[in-house]
């Protein structure tokens, strides 16, 4: 019978060493630098995951952007209905502007996502404050004070640091935006259709 048992005696050893045989397994390392491919298939999941949220902030601002169905009714004839002709060359310049403003920022989406919720506030404002007082038949000045204090100011809280820059001229004209894309009522018995 052969035996396996090896009996060493004062050794030196500056490798291996082994009473018997000695098996070595080289692993390839997985390699440090990614691969072009890596790199694609990383940059197609983020841009996958950023245009997933993309369309939900441009679907967020779409809805403020297109009227209700069954309403045809412009901003002008809006406010003269509201007996607000007093406003309309200011709402007809304020929304204008801040219609090309939202066009300035449609390629940001961080951008987009904000008007969307303060037109989504500004709307919530006059929704609950002053349209009930329209309705309650207070007067153009009253709403115009209440516009300011319960509107844009509260709005321009809202904005803290404020990177975009949003000006109080630029708040108003987010609310006529709303008012010509029939999102806000300054008749209390305009047939018009709600947007909510």
């Amino acid at each position: 019978m052969e035996s396996n048992e090896v009996k060493q005696k004062g050794n030196v050893v500056g490798g291996d060493q082994a009473g018997r045989d000695i098996h070595k397994h080289i692993y390839p390392h997985a390699p440090t630098h990614t691969s072009q491919m890596s790199r694609m298939i990383s940059k197609y999941r983020a841009e996958t995951e950023r245009d997933h949220e993309i369309k939900i902030i441009i679907e967020q601002l779409q809805r403020w952007q297109k009227r209700p169905a069954g309403d045809v009714m412009g901003l002008e004839e809006k406010l003269r209905k509201g007996n607000r002709p007093d406003v309309i060359d200011t709402a007809i310049a304020a929304k204008d502007r801040f219609s090309k403003i939202l066009v300035k920022h449609e390629y940001s989406c961080a951008a987009m996502e904000i008007y969307a919720y303060l037109l989504a506030k500004v709307h919530q404002l006059f929704s609950s404050v002053i349209y009930t007082k329209i309705c309650r038949g207070a007067s153009a000045d009253e709403i115009d004070k209440l516009l300011v204090t319960e509107v844009y100011e509260k709005v321009e809280i809202i904005l803290e640091e404020n990177p975009l820059g949003i000006s109080p001229e630029e708040i108003m004209g987010m609310l006529f935006f709303l008012t010509g894309n029939c999102h806000l009522k300054w008749n209390c018995t305009a047939d018009l259709q709600p947007s909510v």
